[in-house]
């Protein structure tokens, strides 16, 4: 799961700068590849799309369709991939992500949920400000907020079977919109 979160943050880090350094919208020299398993979209009435993932077994209102990044990396506890999906808006980013770990490698699921929590906040440099145990749609879960000097995280982090899932809003401090993160969050849903 380090691994993961190390792609998570890398990401996420060139997200935020790359979101800072752009002030127009350029087209794409060439349309942007789908996920050959999920299936085209449906725009939902504030143009925010239901982008499915097949393979990740849930789906979640996004505002354009994000792309899987995926990556199996040989561990101690045998191999590992990662799966990270990252949508931008014109100010905020979206991050979903999910670990299938080899079938033999056992771990302590409440240990794994404050540690993928941990981990992010220490490697975006961030403060945890809160953070609450909670159960959604049946399943186990944390959600926290941390902040940097300027930006805001919100995250919920779910383990569903032996696959932790972490979904991150980042928008710019002090920019407290709530409802893309309750739309976000609120849309999130797993299936087994």
């Amino acid at each position: 799961m380090k691994r993961f979160l190390a792609i998570l943050l890398t990401t996420l880090g060139l997200s935020l700068s790359l979101t800072a350094q752009e002030h127009t919208r350029r087209p794409p020299a060439t349309a942007p590849a789908r996920p050959a398993a999920t299936p085209a979209p449906a725009v939902d009435n504030g143009g925010w799309i239901r982008f499915n993932s097949v393979p990740g077994r849930f789906s979640v209102l996004v505002p354009s369709t994000p792309e899987d990044k995926a990556e199996t990396t040989p561990s101690d506890h045998g191999a590992y991939t990662t799966h990270l999906f990252i949508v931008k808006d014109d100010i905020n980013v979206f991050l979903i992500g999910w670990v299938d770990y080899d079938p033999s490698f056992n771990f302590n699921r409440q240990a794994e949920l404050e540690a993928n929590r941990d981990n992010f906040v220490n490697g975006v440099k961030a403060t945890l400000t809160s953070t609450r145990a909670m159960e959604i749609d049946g399943y186990p879960a944390i959600e926290f907020t941390a902040d940097t000097d300027d930006r805001t995280f919100k995250s919920r982090v779910y383990m569903v079977g032996r696959r932790p899932y972490q979904i991150v809003i980042g928008y710019p401090k002090g920019n407290d919109q709530l409802a893309p993160v309750g739309r976000f969050f609120n849309s999130f849903k797993v299936s087994p």
